[in-house]
């Protein structure tokens, strides 16, 4: 008797197990993976640029930055994005160059392309966890030039989804989106 009613009990939980969450769970469910507070992939910044180009002129964007990856038993991997919103009137940059914190030297060009929210460039998973990312652009002549720059990190990624090159729509849609950015000014040449 108490064999039927284990098999039974074991029965019924592994048919709860499998029913489908009713709607208003299951989105709960959805947001509390996506929504940590705190994120577990830290960017601290430092920008700089050019500070008087001439009228019309190009100006490098310098980005230093350094990844705090919070202590976990569990392993993660996060997609990286940088870039930002550039002057008013910029032109470009169509890529940006990822350099090495400790040598200078040149580890990959970054391709950039324009979204509704900056011009933004993959940079993937294999992000060193500090180094210098240099933008060039050429700036729309004689006004007083401010841009906004960072990383748009998503984390929260298995290890097959680390290796996929998936955009910035499918990352916001999947995963966990934390932006670290911060502002350089660039004023014309008199």
């Amino acid at each position: 008797m108490r064999r039927a009613l284990g098999i039974a009990v074991g029965l019924a939980l592994i048919a709860a197990a499998l029913s489908p969450l009713p709607q208003a769970q299951a989105s709960c469910v959805t947001e509390a993976r996506k929504c940590q507070e705190k994120p577990l992939i830290g960017v601290e910044l430092t920008a700089g640029a050019v500070s008087r180009p001439d009228a019309g002129g190009r100006v490098s964007y310098t980005l230093d930055y350094s990844m705090t990856w919070t202590p976990s038993f569990a392993p993660y991997w996060g997609a990286f994005w940088v870039g930002g919103r550039f002057p008013k009137g910029a032109r470009g940059p169509t890529r940006a160059v990822l350099l090495d914190a400790t040598t200078g030297g040149r580890l990959a060009v970054l391709r950039c392309r324009e979204h509704s929210d900056g011009v933004w460039c993959a940079a993937g998973s294999r992000v060193p966890h500090r180094g210098r990312i240099v933008f060039t652009t050429r700036l729309a002549p004689g006004a007083d030039a401010t841009a906004r720059l960072g990383f748009d990190s998503f984390e929260g990624l298995g290890r097959e989804e680390a290796g996929r090159r998936l955009s910035r729509a499918q990352a916001r849609e999947r995963f966990c989106n934390h932006r670290f950015t911060t502002t350089v000014t660039t004023t014309p040449a008199p």
